[in-house]
């Protein structure tokens, strides 16, 4: 009836066409590349795309008082678009982005020296990072040439748990972002109950979670649960037309048999799918890396942005 995932952008390009064209919905709670936004009728995503990550981490950057900016990122889709409404956005601001506006390494790339020279001669307050696997490499070698790594800015590819790839410390102060929503203590403890064993990355599991429930919930309004039912009422359970709001499965289709409209607002807190089936509003996470290099949400930079 209906595909949840993948979460990879990349994964999505190279397998979305044999689904939507069987007339089955892909639904993604992760991948976020720009160039999705509007890719097929029949995909639909619980993650807002990276044009919207991007323009957070760069006022993130702006508000911290960076006046000089360096950012290296990885020579791919992700990294490129990332870097470019990072670079607009602080530009915008009156940052001076001193180093990588337009330079990106290949994501091979294991030997960092040459980059960081440069990084250090441009001189600047703070380093944004996009990149995956690469960070740890980059990161030890900003280190060894004396950079300073607390003053680092990254993206939902490398803020992650480094406590066991660098030297303690080394990470303590360095933000990052992650686009969704920060899953509560309740629903980490069902998770964790459900699954039967410790989870220590809950990274896009409200948006996982919410995507199944707006697929049945559009199956219960159509009537059918074949994807093409499944498809026609996914906009409309998701408050595009208007409704009562629901927060629950159950309260959803209670209010459906009793034949009102419905707006979920489940865990995600996402706005409506817009006409490119994105989340009209969607909240992008800001964290801060403790003493253990493991990334601490940060409760006082919550908020919902629109995506449009």
């Amino acid at each position: 009836s209906v595909i949840i995932g993948p979460p990879s952008s990349g994964v999505v390009k190279n397998t979305y066409k044999q689904v939507t064209t069987s007339s089955i919905p892909m639904i993604s709670e992760g991948a976020t590349s720009t160039s999705l936004s509007g890719l097929d009728p029949m995909f639909f995503r619980t993650i807002p795309p990276d044009t919207v990550q991007g323009a957070v981490l760069g006022q993130v950057i702006a508000q911290d008082g960076v006046k000089n900016l360096a950012i290296v990122v990885l020579n791919d889709e992700y990294g490129t678009h990332l870097r470019d409404v990072v670079v607009k956005t602080v530009e915008d601001a009156g940052v001076n982005v001193v180093y990588g506006e337009k330079d990106a390494f290949d994501p091979t790339e294991t030997n960092f020296s040459s980059i960081v020279t440069a990084i250090k001669a441009s001189n600047p307050d703070a380093i944004a990072i996009v990149a995956f696997d690469q960070t740890k490499s980059l990161v030890k070698e900003l280190a060894s040439q004396g950079v300073d790594t607390h003053k680092l800015y990254f993206v939902d590819g490398n803020t992650a748990d480094h406590s066991e790839d660098l030297d303690a410390g080394l990470l303590k102060g360095t933000k990052g972002t992650i686009p969704g929503v920060m899953a509560s203590d309740d629903f980490q403890k069902k998770l964790v109950k459900a699954y039967g064993k410790d989870i220590d990355n809950f990274t896009y599991g409200a948006e996982t979670y919410d995507g199944i429930i707006l697929a049945a919930l559009a199956a219960e309004k159509g009537g059918s649960a074949d994807g093409e039912t499944i498809q026609k009422n996914m906009a409309a359970v998701s408050g595009a037309t208007g409704g009562d709001e629901c927060t629950t499965y159950k309260d959803g289709v209670a209010a459906i048999k009793a034949g009102k409209d419905i707006k979920y607002k489940g865990l995600t807190g996402i706005g409506a799918f817009n006409k490119n089936n994105d989340p009209s509003s969607a909240n992008i996470g800001v964290y801060v890396f403790d003493g253990d290099n493991k990334p601490v949400f940060d409760h006082t930079q919550e908020g919902k942005v629109p995506t449009d």
